[in-house]
């Protein structure tokens, strides 16, 4: 009987044994093919841009010609390794008019390689402005092409060429007549992790 018993605990010993070790040598595996799901991201942008359009502005036709800038922060996930779906918050000037607004933005993003990496890609925004004191709503959009420049895997240099469409409502009755469109080109530098 005792002999039995100490032949079950060495049989019990030996099976343990045997599955702590196989789950350190699974565990690196697990650490290694986590490292490689990178799903989520994030990418704080700084945007310079020229308006170019000839339009109607508070019912007289003039160039607006105005420069304006934008910091942008998103936050999203990537879909299929290529794609990354984001949204986000910023803040805008428009300098030569002085108007100013805070854009909730949603991004969709097309990587040419994996996770972005080293990556050309394509870019499609669109937002509204959010109403808060001074600062004017309105609506957003942005097409753009741009490159990542890896430092490391979880750190990049983003740079940006675009098509950039605003308009600001300069009044409550939301009337062509007091909206101003700011429409142009710009280009955009930010890091992305």
């Amino acid at each position: 009987m005792a002999l039995s018993l100490k032949k079950h605990i060495n049989t019990l010993n030996l099976n343990l044994k045997i599955i702590i070790i196989s789950v350190l040598l699974c565990f690196p595996l697990f650490t290694q093919a986590q490292e490689d799901k990178k799903i989520y991201t994030s990418t704080n942008i700084l945007e310079i841009y020229k308006n170019t359009e000839g339009t109607l502005i508070h019912q007289q036709n003039k160039l607006n010609k105005g420069w304006g800038f934008e910091l942008n922060s998103l936050h999203g996930i990537f879909i299929l390794k290529k794609f990354i779906l984001s949204a986000g918050i910023g803040i805008n000037f428009n300098i030569d008019e002085e108007y100013k607004s805070i854009p909730a933005i949603l991004e969709v993003r097309f990587n040419l390689y994996d996770y972005g990496l080293n990556s050309p890609f394509v870019l499609l925004n669109t937002g509204k402005n959010i109403k808060i004191g001074s600062f004017l709503p309105g609506q957003t959009a942005k097409l753009g092409v741009g490159y990542n420049f890896e430092s490391d895997y979880n750190f990049q240099y983003t740079i940006e060429i675009f098509k950039k469409s605003k308009t600001y409502y300069t009044s409550e009755v939301q009337d062509v007549n007091y909206n101003y469109p700011a429409d142009g080109y710009g280009v955009s530098v930010g890091i992305t992790f």
